[in-house]
């Protein structure tokens, strides 16, 4: 029986198996992820796919400051963009879903991003982050691909100002 983020299971003892479903099978994964049900199972899915991405951050020599800037830029970030989604979805494309399942998507489709500090191989598989993002907006939000994806390269775009408002400008 295929492992739903839903099931009672200990979050980390469930983790190997989500993460392969959600990665493997993203369709039926987002088909059957309930839109409600908090936000702390998906946030310990976050946080542990974060967690390995920062280790291995800490690996290729960041060392413990980059690991733990890399930690909370991932969790801070997965939190704001899932807030721009909604809007971005709901204020321009009718999109029906509320912060709890943006936010449960935006944290299950990290679950590629274990992998990002590896070089090339990170850009593979942020690319695929986005791409599990659109199929789970298509789901929570009610959209069809098109609106979808601009709802996530447009929400991508407010995410990379805001990120960018606190440095100066270099010509």
């Amino acid at each position: 029986m295929a492992t739903t983020e839903s099931e009672p299971q200990a979050g980390i003892q469930a983790f190997p198996a989500l993460w392969q479903r959600v990665v493997t099978a993203p369709h039926a994964f987002f088909a059957d992820m309930p839109p409600t049900g908090g936000l702390g199972d998906p946030a310990l899915f976050l946080a542990i796919c974060a967690g390995i991405n920062a280790v291995g951050h800490l690996l290729f020599a960041a060392g413990v400051f980059g690991m733990v800037g890399s930690f909370l830029v991932q969790m801070i970030a997965a939190f704001v963009l899932a807030a721009i989604l909604v809007l971005v979805a709901q204020n321009l494309f009718e999109g029906r879903g509320g912060y709890e399942a943006t936010f449960r998507v935006v944290a299950y489709a990290w679950a590629p991003l274990v992998v990002y500090w590896l070089p090339f191989v990170g850009s593979l598989a942020l690319v695929y982050s986005f791409y599990l993002m659109l199929r789970g907006l298509e789901r929570v939000q009610a959209q069809d691909t098109s609106r979808a994806a601009l709802t996530l390269v447009i929400s991508l775009a407010i995410l990379w100002i805001l990120a960018r408002a606190g440095r100066p400008i270099v010509l």
